[in-house]
């Protein structure tokens, strides 16, 4: 074949092709590609040099094994780095070397190729990259989906500490926190934290924290450096070791809390971060607003529309809870059944509306008459019930029955003025082998024998 040939596939080669004098390393040839990487001037330039002048000191260090290849079997290949003779730059590259021997008289040449590795390097680089954001956005769905199922379903507490245990594994933070403002308004207090002990209980409102500002001003905060902050106080960071951090508000239409992550370290947040961040606050947005929804409904479920008192179902509720609290004290707890006197005269001679304000006044009256703890409830109608718990005595119960007659004489009924009323109450006291259905029984017959007595009485079921 025609030697120019092979001198036009070297000419034209997109790597380094380089002939050199085995023992001396002067160099006789250097093609065009070759010239270019190194950052000569042209072939005369590089037949000016030997090969050891192109190796950088890292490439260097591969001169031994190369030696060895050649020694032994005439050939070796690896990675090394040429110098840049124009910028300086150190070039990796991939380099195969092959001693050629001449038919003709003269030292041995050393044919040498290179690639230049750069841009696979930076090819790989970008792979790498690409792949390790794809797994950190897989973790993050993963994490945000595990947080969703949560949010389904999990009370409160359970989905806000997987919310700040999320928030700091998937963005890299030593620490994070659920906040909201307490009643005083001096104050947010800790629900949620995940991080070193010990966790925090109150963060400072206001200008007087990151999490603070983020309450007071609703917007996203970020500090990458305490250091350099002037809108907030960071003297609770300090004291914790902390110095960067991100807080964000809890709440779509009404704000409810602060999300905050917090680094020990300066950190530029991304806004990947943000997004993460901003999503695990959404998810806890709606699991909040499924809770409230949740409690609404139970509420509603359980209680009066019009007094507010529990309803049938919530009283039956508490009565079970008291008996089995006082069988398992070896207490005792009472049942008054109340049924208003001729309430449907006074409710035709005020008027429903009027009517309807007369027992919203006089559920008030009931619930201030009790203990505390003891549950006043609306049947329906005219009929009431009060579920005293852990009762000392039946003497207890018929005091309680007498408070109730005295505190329903004047009851509040809106624009109709004050209305008086007057109530039958049946009084029940449990023993050890009572059960709710006995217990209820026992208090609706003492009820019809107040009735018998005439208005404004009480009769004491068959004391146990």
């Amino acid at each position: 074949m025609d030697p120019s040939v092979f001198r036009s596939v070297v000419a034209r080669s997109p790597d380094l092709v380089m002939l050199s004098e085995f023992v001396s390393g002067r160099v006789l040839y250097l093609n065009p590609a070759g010239v270019r990487l190194v950052g000569l001037e042209d072939l005369d330039d590089a037949c000016t040099r030997h090969t050891a002048d192109f190796v950088t000191a890292v490439g260097a260090l591969s001169n031994a094994e190369l030696e060895a290849g050649l020694a032994g079997c005439g050939d070796w290949s690896g990675f090394s780095e040429v110098n840049n003779f124009r910028t300086g730059e150190a070039i990796p590259v991939t380099i195969a070397v092959y001693v050629l021997v001449r038919d003709t008289a003269g030292p041995a040449l050393i044919v040498t190729t290179a690639r230049d590795h750069r841009h696979s390097r930076q090819q790989e680089q970008r792979l790498e990259q690409a792949l390790e954001a794809a797994a950190q956005r897989a973790c993050e769905q993963q994490s945000l989906a595990a947080l969703s199922e949560l949010a389904v379903g999990s009370d409160l507490d359970t989905v806000l500490t997987a919310a700040t245990a999320a928030a700091a594994a998937m963005v890299g933070m030593e620490c994070s926190s659920v906040s909201r403002i307490a009643a005083d308004g001096e104050t947010l207090n800790v629900l949620a934290y995940t991080g070193p002990a010990p966790a925090p209980t109150t963060l400072g409102s206001g200008a007087a924290s990151q999490a603070g500002y983020a309450w007071a001003t609703g917007s996203i905060v970020v500090c990458p450096d305490r250091a350099d902050e002037t809108r907030f106080a960071t003297t609770g960071m300090v004291a914790r070791g902390l110095q960067s951090g991100i807080s964000l508000p809890i709440g779509e239409d009404i704000l409810w809390g602060v999300l905050t992550t917090h680094s020990t370290s300066v950190r530029c947040y991304t806004q990947r971060d943000l997004s993460f961040l901003a999503a695990v606050a959404a998810v806890v947005s709606a699991a909040i607003r499924r809770i409230e929804l949740e409690a609404r409904l139970r509420h509603q479920s359980l209680h009066d529309p019009l007094t507010g008192l529990p309803n049938r179902v919530l009283a039956f509720e508490r009565i079970d809870a008291a008996l089995g609290g006082a069988h398992a004290a070896g207490s005792r707890c009472a049942l008054l059944l109340i049924d208003l006197d001729d309430f449907k005269t006074i409710n035709d001679s005020l008027g429903h509306n009027a009517g309807d304000s007369a027992l919203i006044g006089l559920a008030q009256r009931l619930t201030a008459a009790v203990r505390p703890d003891d549950t006043v409830a609306r049947l329906g109608g005219d009929e009431f019930v009060v579920v005293c718990a852990d009762i000392d005595n039946l003497e207890a119960a018929i005091d309680i029955a007498t408070r109730i007659n005295t505190a329903i004489t004047s009851v509040d009924a809106g624009d109709a003025g004050s209305v008086s009323f007057s109530a039958s109450i049946g009084v029940a006291i449990s023993d050890e082998s009572s059960t709710p259905d006995d217990l209820i029984r026992r208090a609706d017959q003492a009820m019809y024998s107040a009735k018998a007595l005439g208005p404004g009485q009480y009769s004491v079921s068959d004391v146990a």
